[in-house]
């Protein structure tokens, strides 16, 4: 009888003892699953993550950012935007956001410039903007404005047939334009006749492809605002150099007269190149512009770019694009079929299409020194609308004013892309589905349609 109740006392303590500490394992899992969260995103084109764009502009930001989402009091209303800034939050756990019933605090609402229910506001630092759609990519390339520490002013030279920044036609650049002022650029255009100087707050100046002659009176002004320390883009077509001569050997460079070939016809054909006026531009030479671009891009009608070895000594020179070795610079006329002719003039590649410059300037007192930067290529079509989207010409493009602006932490920034928006099929699938929806689907429907008359004229 004794050792029954032991065994039942020892039974019952042993059954407390595994329930306590059962319960104790369930509330540590319960507490670690509270303080480490892992989540893994099975969407086909992960659509709970953020794109590498994001990511990148998330990384490059270190101040907290504040989103303050103005709508009213209704907890699922809250809870669907709040899933939609969760994946934002997981990336950059300083990111606060906060909720703001706008039909109660107008004054806050009227600081932050909100003027509809629905907008949220996101502040860094002392800047902020009002998101009026909560798109990743509007949500990105509103980051990336915001996080830019001065304004960026660019002035586009005009008057001389140059290229516009604000013309929507093929030969434009409207596109390039459009992406670079939702990124905190500000364009404008400036005809140096009217104006007769360079406003003081421009950040970089462009001299995009000019087609007529500047007078001797602009180019002075140019050159002192080289000599002053001013950064520049300047894109050359293969032609003349329409009065620019004096800056040209300013900068201590050689401009080719010619245009760039590529026969290499295996190279076109896998490219999808028909014209060997039109070359791709494949390895960068790792260079501070280029150098995270891994897609080739395209230069149609380019020339080539030399260093005068007798120019100022002061200037820091690097070659970041260059043509291939198969190319060559054809100083005669286009003709259907090119041929290399040493004779004639023709220079073998690879040559140089786009050549970057750069110099410490002097400062007085404990200035922080200023760096110069100047870019020089051999080619406008690459920014027009009509070529700016094809491979990673928009990439290049955004990284070379990245660059000469000095915001290098956002040249490795990709240009937003969305998800789903391509379809891949093999040719014999589009073929088949072709041949359904075409042919076999409409006869279909006309034998259908005479099989039932038949029937109802039998009855």
């Amino acid at each position: 009888m004794t050792k029954t109740i032991k065994t039942t006392l020892l039974t019952h303590l042993s059954n407390i003892i595994f329930y306590l500490l059962f319960s104790i394992v369930l509330g540590l899992i319960a507490y670690l699953s509270k303080q480490n969260i892992w989540e893994i995103d099975w969407t086909s084109a992960q659509r709970n993550t953020l794109s590498e764009t994001s990511q990148q502009v998330l990384a490059q930001i270190k101040q907290p950012i504040k989103f303050t989402a103005y709508v009213p009091d209704e907890p699922l209303l809250h809870n669907k935007i709040k899933q939609r800034f969760k994946k934002y939050i997981r990336m950059k756990p300083d990111i606060v956001l906060r909720f703001v019933n706008p039909e109660l605090e107008i004054k806050k609402a009227k600081e932050d410039g909100v003027d509809a229910q629905g907008q949220v506001s996101v502040r860094i630092g002392e800047r902020h903007a009002i998101l009026k759609s909560l798109s990743e990519a509007n949500i990105a390339t509103t980051l990336q404005r915001l996080s830019r520490q001065h304004q960026q002013k660019v002035i586009f030279l005009e008057g001389h047939k140059e290229r516009s920044p604000l013309s929507n036609n093929s030969s434009g650049m409207s596109q390039l334009g459009g992406v670079l002022q939702s990124r905190g650029f500000s364009l404008q255009p400036h005809n140096l006749i009217r104006t007769q100087s360079i406003p003081k707050d421009t950040r970089l100046l462009v001299i995009a492809s000019p087609q007529q002659a500047y007078t001797d009176g602009e180019l002075d002004i140019i050159t002192q605002y080289v000599e002053q320390g001013g950064n520049l883009l300047w894109l050359h077509e293969p032609g003349g150099l329409q009065g620019l001569n004096a800056l040209e050997a300013q900068l201590g460079l050689v401009i080719d007269e010619g245009t760039i070939v590529d026969a290499n016809v295996s190279l076109r054909e896998v490219l999808g190149i028909q014209h060997p006026a039109v070359i791709p531009v494949i390895d960068y030479n790792h260079s501070a512009i280029s150098g995270k671009i891994t897609t080739h891009t395209l230069f149609p009608l380019a020339t080539s770019i030399e260093r005068d070895e007798s120019g100022d000594s002061r200037w820091r020179y690097e070659s970041f694009l260059q043509s291939s070795m198969t190319s060559w610079l054809e100083v005669d006329e286009l003709v259907d079929s090119v041929a290399f002719n040493s004779d004639s003039g023709d220079k073998r590649g690879p040559l140089t299409v786009g050549m970057s410059i750069q110099r410490q300037l002097k400062t007085f007192g404990g200035d922080t020194p200023k760096m110069q930067r100047i870019v020089v290529v051999g080619d406008s079509d690459f920014m027009l609308n009509a070529f700016v989207g094809h491979v990673a010409n928009m990439d290049l493009s955004l990284a070379i004013f990245n660059w000469l602006v000095g915001d290098d932490q956002l040249i490795n920034i990709k240009t937003y892309t969305a998800a789903d928006t391509r379809l891949n099929f093999k040719p014999t699938v589009l073929y088949s589905a072709a041949i359904f929806f075409l042919i076999i689907f409409p006869f279909s429907l006309i034998l259908i349609g005479i099989l039932i008359w038949r029937i109802r004229r039998v009855r």
